[in-house]
């Protein structure tokens, strides 16, 4: 550790340039507005409950819990890769403090989040989906789509082909979304995947105790912390107008697919309570 000016510098892993800002970059608060503004602009372009849910999932329970149930076991393929994802992007960044917080984010997901009583977050994924009657098992072995692999190849190309800063974007802007709406760029109902149903909570829906699934209660916070972080760095570390604009084209691409994730999810959950499910709307 060295000290400059009362400033704590973290010693870096090898020799780096300083950090300067070419003539032609936003500025920090012109790039702060521009990468929420895309974040909010992908949201309303692609929207996930562009399929509405059916009216059945609404009258009996048992199908409720079958079709939340579905849906979130094929989730739990985006939530057992994702610290991966972020993991190449630490592996491709030189800077310490960067890694770190990446770490940190990873910790949450993989090993213990002391929100989550002290259990990673696929593991509050697996008590959620048990409590709605799908077995571990059964979420453990199932066997992903070619739609859904598509989409998480294309996540994980984006983080291993784009410039780290690049790479980031794509992945802590899906999480930055929280932040996007504590700032005023987007509603609150925007974000929220309950838009879709008709202002219920999914406990009240599957006829189960409010509070009882917990996964999308806990990144509500988590999101907001872990998105402003990305944030924070991008700002740091977007230091010229070219790796700028690819950053506002990463977290819109990195949506796109999740939007298509998300509908493939929906997809396969109607197809699970006996429903026509025969092709993917991507409109």
């Amino acid at each position: 550790m060295t000290t400059l000016n009362g400033e704590t510098k973290i010693t870096r892993t090898y020799f780096l340039y300083p950090l300067e800002r070419s003539p032609d970059a936003l500025s920090v608060e012109e790039y702060e507005h521009r990468f929420l503004q895309a974040i909010a602009e992908s949201f309303r372009a692609f929207r996930i409950d562009h399929v509405p849910l059916p009216d059945i999932v609404f009258k009996d329970t048992k199908v409720a819990r079958r079709f939340f149930g579905i849906e979130r076991m094929l989730h739990s393929i985006f939530a057992k890769l994702f610290p991966s994802y972020l993991m190449t992007v630490a592996a491709s960044c030189p800077y310490q403090d960067v890694r770190q917080d990446i770490l940190k984010d990873c910790w949450d997901e993989e090993v213990a989040d002391p929100d989550a009583q002290g259990v990673p977050h696929i593991e509050v994924l697996y008590r959620d989906v048990e409590a709605m009657g799908i077995a571990r098992d059964e979420v453990e072995n199932f066997e992903p789509t070619p739609v859904l692999m598509a989409c998480m190849h294309a996540l994980d190309n984006l983080t291993r082909t784009l410039p780290w800063q690049g790479g980031y974007a794509a992945m802590g802007g899906l999480e930055a979304a929280r932040v996007a709406v504590a700032r005023g760029y987007m509603r609150k109902d925007e974000d929220a995947i309950a838009a879709s149903h008709q202002g219920r909570s999914v406990e009240d829906i599957c006829g189960l105790p409010e509070g009882s699934i917990k996964l999308w209660r806990l990144h509500a916070s988590k999101d907001l912390t872990h998105g402003d972080d990305c944030l924070k760095v991008l700002k740091k570390y977007c230091t010229t107008r070219e790796i700028q604009e690819l950053t506002f084209w990463a977290v819109k691409t990195a949506r796109s697919f999740r939007v298509v994730t998300n509908r493939e999810q929906r997809r396969i959950a109607m197809a699970a309570i006996g429903l026509p499910a025969d092709s993917l709307i991507v409109t």
